[in-house]
């Protein structure tokens, strides 16, 4: 499964890298591309992964998730 993430507040290739670790630590994600300028974060998962599991994981962070698509 497919799932494309909205994310605010990422500004350099840190923060990038930052979301995709963060992301790769949710259970079920194999994959995780990261586009800061277009503020997408493309998942690959064996399951669909909900919005809060996604926000949980960057609730340490400045980063925001704003759509799920």
């Amino acid at each position: 499964m497919k799932q494309s993430v909205v994310i605010e507040g990422m500004k350099c290739e840190g923060c990038s890298n930052t979301v995709s670790k963060l992301f790769m630590a949710i259970q079920g994600v194999e994959r995780v591309l990261v586009d800061r300028d277009t503020k997408l974060a493309t998942v690959e998962a064996d399951r669909e992964i909900a919005e809060s599991e996604y926000t949980d994981a960057l609730a340490e962070t400045k980063f925001v998730v704003s759509e799920i698509k």
